[in-house]
């Protein structure tokens, strides 16, 4: 079975300790306290306007924020020599009291990035789906765009850029089958495999969508593995998955003994659920789980309460879930295990 590994929501760049970002209202108190920074000459009307603006954007003020409020080219230089404030990337500050992680990169990106968006690792933090550790900031940009990666921040250029972002506030990203596709140059095969089980247990997107995000970025890195790897949620998939468990019991007990598509009925003859492979003399029963119809909650509840309603009239089921049914080897030697158990069993009953 592929497993979605865990991972601490902590910042590697500070240590691994637990970023805290401010709350709003410790965001206000910070804005207020970094407002003594202002200009003799600027009223409180427009240092207000400034720290409204900020509020929404994580504290953050961009050098465009600031001259359209001040008219003074010089207002960010100048904040940021009185050591209230912090440069975050070129061009936008935040109080020097907010710790820089990478959450505060990742939206100082969204005022130095105009024309860009979080993508990558980034994309996938902001639709909870889970990817290995990594405490850069990235974001994708236009080809044409002059922005480059820089320390904590890796800026991918494409020529593909997706006709919309999805946003929340003031952040945007690349929609969740695009970013599994911009994954495949970063990841390896299992890795994949775990982001692609998250996103669909999550519903962010489908196999599906991703296969049709990948349409037209031939030549792009990593493509090959994520068709390779979407490729496994494919309904034929499951046929194939079914062919091999069956080869693989008849490997242990005589195929004559062995059925497919197996309609397993209770007392009164009512057909509880088909069984992909059987030995209906031991009552057992073995399911070949594809990824397709087997990974979302909903789907493995209904397996497991299937699988109960067997057990209630003596079945047993065993599920061979992708990932481990290829190694066929180790299915067939934990069938024969299984098949050894079960007739002990019924004969001591």
């Amino acid at each position: 079975m592929i497993a979605v590994p865990t991972s601490s929501r902590r910042d590697p760049a500070r240590g691994g300790t637990p970023i805290t970002q401010p709350s709003t209202d410790e965001l206000a108190a910070l804005l207020r306290r970094a407002a003594a920074a202002q200009s003799p000459t600027m009223s409180t009307a427009s240092e207000r306007r400034l720290a409204d603006l900020a509020r929404v954007q994580d504290g953050l003020l961009s050098d465009a924020d600031l001259w359209a409020v001040t008219r003074r080219a010089d207002e960010l230089r100048r904040r940021v020599r009185s050591h209230r404030w912090q440069l975050v990337l070129p061009g936008v500050i935040a109080p020097a009291a907010i710790p820089v992680s990478r959450s505060l990169r990742e939206a100082a990106a969204m005022l130095w990035l105009p024309a860009g968006a979080l993508s990558h690792f980034s994309a996938a933090r902001q639709d909870d789906i889970w990817v290995p550790e990594d405490e850069r900031a990235w974001a994708t940009v236009p080809f044409a765009d002059r922005h480059r990666s820089r320390r904590g921040v890796e800026i991918m250029r494409t020529r593909h850029v997706p006709a919309r972002w999805t946003t929340n506030g003031f952040l945007r990203w690349t929609p969740a089958a695009r970013t599994i596709v911009d994954l495949g140059m970063c990841l390896d095969e299992r890795e994949l495999s775990a982001a692609l089980l998250s996103a669909v247990r999550k519903q962010k997107t489908t196999a599906a969508q991703v296969l049709a995000a990948a349409e037209g970025l031939d030549g792009r890195a990593g493509l090959s593995l994520v068709r390779r790897v979407a490729g496994l949620w494919a309904p034929e998939r499951e046929s194939l998955l079914e062919d091999g468990l069956y080869d693989d019991v008849c490997s242990v007990v005589p195929s004559a003994k062995v059925q497919r598509q197996h309609d397993v009925r209770d007392r009164s003859g009512q057909i509880l659920g088909r069984a992909d492979v059987a030995v209906p003399e031991l009552r057992l029963v073995f399911e070949a789980d594809g990824l397709m119809f087997h990974s979302t909650d909903a789907q493995i509840a209904a397996d497991q309460r299937r699988d109960r309603s067997f057990l209630g009239i003596g079945w047993q089921t065993a599920r061979f879930r992708e990932g481990v049914a290829g190694d066929r080897e180790m299915v067939r030697r934990d069938i024969r295990a299984m098949v050894e158990a079960r007739r002990r069993q019924l004969s001591a009953a």
